[in-house]
């Protein structure tokens, strides 16, 4: 059996995965990585389930990942694929400009258990190494585990938009996984370099050369981003760009000027029109300068606010919020929701102490 999964073609067979699919590129893309290059890789049931437990995986989600792992003999196709995996996020651990590589969209009840499962064997393969190398840069286990927890955040995503156990969206997370994204109370921070892979829309060459240090292609920047949870309040993004600012003065120094940019449908200023000039996304939009371009944000408005595909049908979409009437009302006149680049500089370092220096 093992030796007809040596390739891309072999393991497709096994998995039942079509030749020209996504999966099918992202096994082609693993099979570039050649046997010699991979760790040792343990992960039996007893280090899932710890895991499991320190990620704050609930139970129910937690048993189908448990029923789903895969051993080297008995699943020796899925094993094939956890090992590359394992091994591209390890390879590039700390790496905020490497590439991310192609991940499998394995959401939503027209994939198996195993399918949809086998991202999250692959984080809790790679959660020991990602601790590691955040508690050797000093930073407070607290922190640590605040940022790797986004699996479970985006697994109960998943449980409420398809219910059942999978990950929303897993290539974010490999982000998580690779120690470059930090959960700081409200708002999550990645770093990145202008111009590079992670870039977000900005300014022309010229004018952002103009602009100089901290704009520049090739400058070290910070990327913003709002997760779900708890109301976007003004004092909850002050406390969390304040501990931004002195979390990468002392964990990722730079010697230049360190902008911060979020690139996101929240920055729209077509929200203004529908909401209270004091909610907290209009605040937050004041706090950054918008830069100029944008792309349509249609569908990342329907997914982002109401969990929904870009072909949902209006007048099913629930009208519970301001936001959620101003969505849907801005879609039926015929017009579009836009995504903006916007920055703002962080606070000055050494304001409040970080989650467990306290």
């Amino acid at each position: 059996m093992r030796d007809i999964l040596l390739d891309a073609a072999g393991v497709a067979a096994s998995l039942g995965i079509a030749e020209g699919t996504n999966p099918w590129h992202w096994l082609k893309e693993l099979e570039a990585i050649g046997q010699d290059e991979l760790e040792p890789l343990e992960l039996d049931r007893r280090q899932a389930a710890r895991w499991l437990d320190l990620l704050r995986v609930p139970a129910e989600d937690a048993a189908v990942v448990l029923a789903t792992l895969p051993s080297r003999d008995r699943e020796p196709a899925w094993w094939w694929c956890l090992e590359r995996d394992v091994h591209r996020l390890l390879s590039n651990m700390g790496e905020p400009d490497a590439p991310r590589g192609r991940w499998p969209a394995f959401e939503g009840n027209q994939y198996d258990d195993a399918q949809r499962c086998h991202f999250i064997h692959v984080a809790l393969a790679v959660a020991p190494a990602t601790l590691s190398y955040l508690s050797g840069l000093g930073i407070p286990e607290e922190i640590a585990f605040a940022s790797m927890a986004d699996l479970a955040r985006h697994m109960a995503i998943h449980r409420r938009v398809h219910r059942s156990t999978g990950v929303e969206a897993a290539w974010w997370i490999t982000l998580c996984l690779r120690g470059e994204l930090v959960e700081l109370g409200r708002l999550q921070y990645n770093r990145f370099t202008l111009g590079g892979a992670g870039s977000p829309l900005w300014y022309p060459e010229n004018e952002a050369i103009e602009r100089g240090a901290g704009f520049r292609p090739g400058d070290s920047c910070l990327g913003i981003h709002i997760p779900e949870g708890s109301p976007l309040s003004p004092a909850a993004v002050q406390s969390s760009l304040e501990m931004a600012s002195d979390f990468f003065c002392r964990f990722f120094t730079v010697a230049q000027r360190r902008v911060a940019t979020c690139m996101s449908w929240l920055l729209d200023e077509q929200l203004a029109e529908y909401l209270p000039a004091k909610s907290n996304i209009v605040a937050f939009q004041r706090r950054f300068e918008t830069v100029p371009g944008s792309e349509e944000g249609d569908a990342q408005v329907l997914k982002f606010v109401f969990r929904a595909g870009p072909d949902a049908d209006l007048s099913r979409l629930p009208q519970r919020s301001l936001l959620e009437q101003a969505a849907v009302a801005h879609l039926r006149a015929g017009r579009h929701w836009q995504v903006r680049t916007g920055w703002l500089d962080l606070p000055p370092a050494g304001t409040p102490p970080l989650p467990g220096e306290a």
